[in-house]
């Protein structure tokens, strides 16, 4: 399984804060391009990430900001065609 953030959830909480990319990263203390690229999904929100971002907005829960997805491996897919 993978963890997955909720972009829009994620950008409503940022709105509802008044907060941009930099200021977000800034709260969490970690770069920039960290905050930018798991907003564009180049790169997955890691365990630190997570416990930084749910820090940031005190009332966020897990559910609202994130999802599981159940990843699928090269034997199970070839399985399924």
């Amino acid at each position: 399984m993978r963890i997955k953030i909720k972009i829009d959830k994620l950008k409503e909480y940022m709105r509802r804060n008044n907060l941009s990319e930099r200021d977000l990263a800034r709260r969490m203390g970690v770069a920039h391009v960290t905050v930018y690229r798991v907003l564009r999904k180049k790169r997955e929100p890691g365990n630190e990430f997570i416990a930084k971002l749910l820090n940031v907005f005190e009332g966020a829960t897990f559910e609202e900001l994130f999802y599981l997805e159940q990843s699928i491996t090269k034997r199970e897919q070839e399985v399924h065609k």
